[in-house]
């Protein structure tokens, strides 16, 4: 059997001879001999291989109980399927730092703009929900199962539609990290509850609005222009913000492509109409 000195084994691998030892203490790459005396370490030729293995994985962040799990695989496959469950949570790691990276990128710009603000009257509205008690992490999954449950049931039952998706949520969800969340669609018919789906009227509501482009990684932009508005322009009062998607997820996957507009409940103190009045 030909065997290296731990030195002889580190230049071969171009693994460390003090993450040698470690590897041996967790058990993940045992040496072939050690000298009960000195405790000096031998490896096998032959365990060169899982040793390029091992740092290859290291490489890519994958933790040493996985590398474990890998090295340990029966075949192949299990072995190619272990690494592609990593590398596919990798891609989304590397995907969600693309979007704290463009999210930090425009927050290096100038203030959002507040003239974008206008106020309009949302009118009662009856139709279909489901509401729930979310906690802030989950609101988004949450929100996309919601919306596809409580749409395929007003297909399902034939009810006409009379506006886009509202989600209303209660000031738990920003301030709390949980609290009430309501996901709406508006229809002239009457609506009978099933499972989660509810009949729900709407009530009327004046609200300062603002309109975001885009996914949701970047509407804090959208709703700092809002309260700064409201701020200094107005008086918020108490109510459930409210985000109409006039493009959303009901409607495409593709999130550049959504538009949601974000209404902050207020009483509006200045006299006549805004520029931007609308009705609805």
């Amino acid at each position: 059997m030909s065997t290296l000195t731990i030195g002889d084994f580190s230049r071969a691998t171009h693994l460390g001879v003090k993450a040698l030892r470690h590897y041996h203490r967790v058990g993940l790459l045992v040496p072939a001999e050690v000298d009960e005396v000195t405790g000096y370490r031998r490896y096998r030729v032959e365990q060169i291989g899982d040793a390029l293995l091992i740092k290859r994985f290291r490489d890519l962040d994958l933790p040493l109980d996985h590398i474990r799990a890998l090295l340990d695989a029966p075949s192949v496959e299990r072995r190619t399927a272990l690494l592609q469950e990593h590398l596919s949570r990798l891609i989304g790691d590397l995907q969600r730092m693309q979007a704290a990276a463009a999210s930090l990128t425009a927050l290096l710009k100038p203030d959002p703009d507040t003239s974008r603000v206008r106020f309009r009257v949302a009118r009662a509205a009856a139709g279909a929900a489901i509401q729930a008690e979310v906690d802030t992490a989950t609101v988004t999954p949450w929100f996309r199962g919601a919306t596809a449950e409580l749409t395929a049931a007003l297909r399902a039952a034939g009810a006409a539609v009379q506006g886009p998706v509202v989600g209303l949520y209660e000031d738990g969800i920003f301030t709390e990290g949980a609290g009430q969340a309501t996901v709406f669609v508006p229809t002239t018919d009457r609506i009978r509850p099933l499972g989660r789906v509810v009949p729900l009227l709407c009530p009327t509501a004046e609200l300062c609005v603002v309109t975001h482009q885009g996914g949701h990684s970047s509407i804090d932009r959208a709703y700092a222009a809002l309260g700064s508005h409201v701020a200094r322009h107005e008086i918020s009062t108490p109510g459930p913000i409210r985000e109409t998607y006039l493009t959303g997820p009901a409607d495409t996957n593709d999130e550049d492509a959504w538009v949601t507009e974000i209404g902050w409940p207020v009483f509006h103190t200045r006299s006549g109409m805004d520029p931007g009045h609308t009705s609805s």
